[in-house]
């Protein structure tokens, strides 16, 4: 018997709000104790890293309803609680190993499993077995505002699809994002016919997402929303493989094209024409997936406007409640407790909220959203964007809360989704109020604007915005490049991330105190967030366009 998960017994029953406060009442304060509290108790190793799907989530997502609760927020989920149920459709590797075998007429050489490639489970089969041609299209990436069609001339048919990791460096930062990144360049792959996608892993790759992690993350299971029909909600539906081939290997899927692959990296980042088509190999794939179904939840409350028109228009601020749970150790399983990431995200919410429903009032109403399955491929925030429990029309923005990495006294914060929307200059102001300076993103190649929730909301055409600490610092004994480098390159998705790193308390309240004065402005504006004109994204996700 399938046990009903803990959070949605918590019925939700809202509190009044507090009386909003007077005009003339001092903006209430962030409490460092209450933040350190949240952190505290969602980084516990009782939680278990609070991976989606089990009990370590859901003890989690009980606090943040209690939380809830006790602001007074009200609960816009299931039966009358805090929760929305995402139901899941999950898949892991079968015990059997994967095989990739590249073949030139009869000789055949197989690459080594996780040492060479790596592979996703398949969501939609339980069973591959592809013997198919290998072709090589560069990036990937068909931007004709860019001037770019990498399948320009290529039959990709019933073929496996061999592309380089990331995209050209001349790519603005958040539009290079987005096209880089690897659902995107599947869909583009099966809408052109394509079985199947294989990544070259390059140098840049490596920095972002270093190959030898794929051993860590093999026997992770793969999850989707489950649509009525029972496919995937973020499915492709025709693609049978998406893999990645190690930097090691990739010279030899593409030694027909070059006899020297990091030139052909090296021209293909700097917009130089490469040589594309067939590599003269098929590609012989096997593997299996085991299948399941499992439950989770986002959890939803709801802070009500003022104003007479505009209460009912909705603001979302999100951030991830799930982590990487625990995996296997030489003495027995390792819990990854995600203390910045992201737990502090979502102390960060709760404060704010606290904030906001103590006043002044906001005149648009004012969604919190705790995600699941932002570590599963922002499976909670895809689901939440095309289910919302409002009209979708309703939503006009979403700040979103991932990781901030409060190890300095930041001067300055990063607004990634910004430079697209109204909402950059909101955090521009809201910043110099609050004695801060804006910076650009300082690691673009680390495409974080479609690696967390806000690209779900971008993804529907909604204006979204995720805000962190930049690299300056009040303090000029501190290194904040270097502490947050050093935290992403140690501890990120690690054991490491815990509750003993030296977290920079001040910085913690202010980032909090940054957000309640960011929603605040936002929900106060006369006019509702919106694209800037002729912009990238809002052009491409219009309404009707969207997915």
């Amino acid at each position: 018997m399938r046990r009903r998960p803990l959070l949605l017994a918590l019925a939700g029953t809202a509190l009044t709000p507090l009386a909003r406060a007077a005009t003339r009442t001092p903006t209430p304060q962030a409490d460092v104790a209450r933040l350190q509290a949240h952190l505290r108790f969602l980084a516990d190793p009782l939680l278990e890293g609070r991976e989606a799907g089990t009990r370590g989530f859901d003890l989690a997502a009980a606090y943040v309803a209690s939380q809830f609760a006790q602001i007074g927020l009200k609960p816009l989920g299931h039966a009358g609680s805090y929760a929305q149920p995402v139901p899941l459709k999950t898949g892991r590797l079968a015990a059997t190993p994967p095989t990739l075998t590249l073949c030139q007429g009869e000789r055949c050489v197989p690459l080594a499993y996780l040492d060479e490639f790596s592979i996703r489970p398949d969501l939609g089969r339980a069973q591959n077995d592809i013997d198919a041609p290998l072709v090589f299209a560069g990036h990937g990436i068909v931007a004709p505002a860019f001037g770019l069609d990498d399948y320009a001339g290529l039959d990709v048919r019933d073929k496996l699809v061999v592309v380089l990791s990331g995209r050209p460096s001349a790519l603005p930062p958040e539009e290079g994002a987005h096209f880089g990144n690897a659902r995107n360049k599947g869909e583009l792959a099966a809408q052109r016919g394509a079985i199947g996608l294989i990544q070259l892993a390059t140098p840049r790759s490596e920095i972002a997402s270093p190959f030898h992690l794929a051993r860590q993350y093999a026997d992770t299971v793969a999850m989707d929303w489950l649509t009525p029909e029972g496919g995937g909600g973020n499915e492709v539906a025709r693609l049978r493989a998406s893999a990645t081939v190690s930097l090691q290997a990739a010279p030899r899927l593409v030694a027909a094209l070059t006899a020297d692959y990091l030139q052909l990296v090296t021209d293909a980042e700097a917009g130089r024409a490469v040589p594309r088509g067939d590599l003269g190999l098929t590609a012989k794939l096997v593997y299996g997936t085991v299948h399941g179904l499992a439950r989770s939840a986002n959890l939803v409350g709801l802070l009500e406007g003022r104003h007479p028109q505009r209460r009912h228009e909705f603001v979302v601020m999100t951030a991830h409640l799930d982590h990487v749970g625990r995996k296997p150790g030489p003495q027995g399983d390792v819990i990854y407790p995600g203390a910045m990431d992201n737990a502090m995200g979502i102390a960060t919410l709760l404060e704010t909220a606290r904030l906001l429903a103590q006043g002044p009032a906001p005149d648009r109403s004012v969604l919190f959203v705790a995600l699941t399955g932002e570590e599963k491929g922002l499976i909670g925030s895809s689901y939440f964007a095309s289910h919302p429990p409002v009209s979708a029309a309703a939503l006009t923005a979403a700040v979103n809360v991932d990781m901030p990495i409060l190890l300095h006294d930041f001067s300055e914060v990063v607004a990634l989704g910004g430079p697209h929307s109204t909402l950059g200059a909101t955090v521009a102001r809201v910043a110099r109020r609050l004695g801060l300076s804006t910076a650009p993103d300082p690691e673009p190649a680390q495409s974080r604007f479609t690696r967390s929730d806000q690209y779900s909301f971008v993804r529907r055409g909604i204006p979204a915005v995720i805000v962190g600490p930049g690299a300056a610092s009040f303090d000029r004994r501190d290194d904040g490049a270097a502490l947050m480098r050093d935290f992403r390159r140690l501890r990120y998705h690690q054991p490491g991330d815990d509750l003993g790193q030296p977290f920079r308390w001040p910085a913690v309240q202010r980032f909090a105190q940054l957000h309640h004065a960011l929603l605040l402005d936002i929900t106060r504006a006369p006019q509702r967030a919106r694209w800037l004109p002729g912009d990238f994204f809002g052009e491409l996700f219009a309404p009707g366009r969207a997915p």
